[in-house]
């Protein structure tokens, strides 16, 4: 299948067709310039390599890792290191990394950008109860002093780690911990003045998890005031919900879990056409594929989570998303998707 999306270019002046589409815009974050902004959400269980590089087919500008913890890097386990496993044709590429500790969040910001990160992002955000217990995640929101101290640290070694580089760091946070408490929009400027090139914000609470719409007033209000890119994420379901957060101030935006089991939404969120159910198909083989070689007998147990997802957006029948769910190994699904 050809590249439904040709890979980002730099600006140009408006040509006969007009202006330049807003989300094919060049974006600098810190010194790392994006010729798109339109971005991929880092998801835990979903945004492997092969899932990555999926959505790059299809015209995401910048792509995240999964959430990936820094005390797991600092102490050299081995199957956290393999997060940091990617291919050259997913670049350029996020480091999501989530902690409580400064100097462990340090050290692994180091290490990422050693294992060949472009851009460093902290997790500020991960309402899950396992994380946040640990003072991770969401709750630094409620500890503004500590987030800020992270993010110097971990500036101060990624700068140490890539002199001369630009290597960004970010922070993804949320609304708050609790629906109207004011959180996110009281850290973010301490965050900034700490360092951080860039704040995505998913305004929901953490208390909301995934429940609710996200409350894009939030949105537009940190962006009003920020010195540095605003990035939107929550609820991006298409292209006229993208550009309403481009109007409203956001510098760029992400797609998460819509984009699951429909990697060419990045495609009709920059303008194109739904591709056809053949070309759905061919990524959904091709994606497959790279999975079965990548994740070995965790494969298949692995995609079981999308087989519901590509048969809702049409890339699969009933029939065959059903066999697919009850295949038992890799030969199995291969013998299904004719690979």
């Amino acid at each position: 299948m050809t590249t439904p999306v040709p890979p980002a270019a730099g600006d140009a002046p408006p040509g006969p067709a007009g202006p330049i589409d807003p989300l094919s815009r060049p974006l600098a974050v810190g010194g790392l310039q994006l010729g798109r902004r339109l971005f991929m959400a880092p998801m835990a269980g979903i945004t492997t390599s092969a899932f990555r590089r999926s959505v790059r087919r299809w015209g995401a500008g910048l792509v995240f890792t999964e959430m990936i913890s820094a005390y797991g890097i600092h102490y050299g386990n081995r199957r956290t290191l393999g997060y940091f496993v990617h291919g050259e044709d997913e670049h350029p590429l996020g480091f999501q990394l989530f902690g409580a500790d400064a100097d462990v969040l340090a050290d692994a910001a180091g290490r990422a950008v050693a294992a060949g990160a472009d851009l460093v992002d902290l997790n500020m955000a991960c309402p899950v109860r396992k994380v946040v217990k640990t003072g991770a995640g969401a709750a630094l929101l409620a500890d503004p002093h500590r987030a800020a101290a992270i993010t110097a640290a971990v500036v101060a070694a990624v700068e140490d780690a890539a002199p001369g580089r630009g290597v960004p760091v970010t922070v993804k946070i949320r609304s708050g911990l609790r629906e109207g408490d004011g959180l996110g929009l009281g850290v973010a400027p301490r965050l900034v003045a700490a360092g951080a090139a860039a704040v995505c914000i998913h305004p929901r609470s953490a208390a909301q998890l995934y429940r609710g719409r996200a409350d894009h007033s939030v949105t537009f209000a940190l962006a009003a005031g920020s010195p540095v890119p605003v990035i939107a994420s929550g609820d991006v379901d298409g292209r006229e919900a993208a550009l309403r957060l481009l109007d409203g101030g956001a510098a760029a935006v992400m797609l998460a879990r819509g984009a699951v089991g429909a990697p060419w939404l990045f495609a009709q969120v920059l303008g194109a056409d739904e591709p056809a159910a053949a070309e759905k198909l061919a990524e959904v083989r091709r994606f497959a594929t790279e999975v079965l070689e990548m994740l070995g007998t965790r494969a298949v147990g692995h995609l079981r989570q999308f087989w519901p997802r590509f048969r809702r957006r049409g890339a699969l029948d009933r029939a065959l998303a059903l066999q697919l769910m009850q295949a038992r190994d890799e030969a199995g699904v291969r013998s299904l998707l004719g690979l």
